[in-house]
């Protein structure tokens, strides 16, 4: 999951993977692949430039939980 921040209108956004990230924010193939070099092979959490602010994160799911008291 990737949480972008938008910095022109200071909005956020959350995308499931980096393919629909670009095409929902109008991004190139060049972003998508500088995006894929930070990410997977830099294994880096977070990229930043003068329009984004990305974030990796984890999204914890699953089924029925028993919460304690």
């Amino acid at each position: 999951m990737y949480i972008v921040k938008i910095k022109e209108s200071e909005k956020y956004r959350l995308f499931g993977s980096l393919p629909i990230l670009c095409k929902r924010l109008d991004l190139t193939k060049k972003d998508y692949s500088q995006f894929t070099y930070n990410f997977s092979i830099r294994k880096k959490m977070t990229f930043e430039d003068e329009n984004f602010l990305i974030v990796k994160a984890e999204l914890e799911k699953g089924g029925s939980t028993v919460l304690k008291d």
